[in-house]
């Protein structure tokens, strides 16, 4: 007989197991599109098309997960779905990506002594600053009392 108490499945387990799908997901459909470029570029257009398809698909199944979540991004849980939100959201992932994630990630390559792998970490790093940049350029302009949605400015 087994003497532990099984608990009910919670909300919460759901969520993180649906972070975890939609990250799965993620990373497949950018394993896909890179597979896809590498049969193109040898030739195999036929399997480069079917990752192709895959990376699609894969896309999509990421999407349905933010759906299913509510609302909420995994990435940094902070609320997504209106624009400026997504804005908010993907900014502080870049500041977070920029100011920590690369910049560790390089002193460590660095403390490895994998000198290459640490200048592309620090490239990134640059990359994501100007990332951050153009995003608080969007959140201004999306939250400037002279911006005007874009079906207004076009008529």
């Amino acid at each position: 007989m087994n003497d532990e108490i099984s608990e009910a499945p919670s909300q919460q387990d759901l969520t993180k197991g649906l972070h975890a799908a939609f990250a799965a997901e993620s990373m497949n459909a950018q394993r896909y599109t890179y597979f896809a470029q590498t049969a193109e570029i040898e030739g195999m257009v036929e399997l480069a098309r079917v990752f192709s398809e895959l990376a699609e698909s894969a896309s999509c199944a990421a999407h349905g997960h933010l759906d299913v979540l509510q609302y909420t991004d995994p990435m940094t849980d902070l609320p997504v779905g209106e624009t400026g939100l997504n804005v908010a959201s993907a900014l502080a992932a870049c500041v977070r990506e920029a100011s920590e994630t690369y910049p560790d990630l390089a002193t460590l390559a660095h403390a490895t002594g994998v000198a290459d792998t640490a200048s592309w970490l620090e490239t990134l790093s640059a990359l994501k600053k100007q990332h951050t940049e153009r995003l608080r350029e969007a959140l201004l302009t999306l939250t400037s009392p002279v911006a005007a949605p874009q079906s207004e400015v076009s008529r």
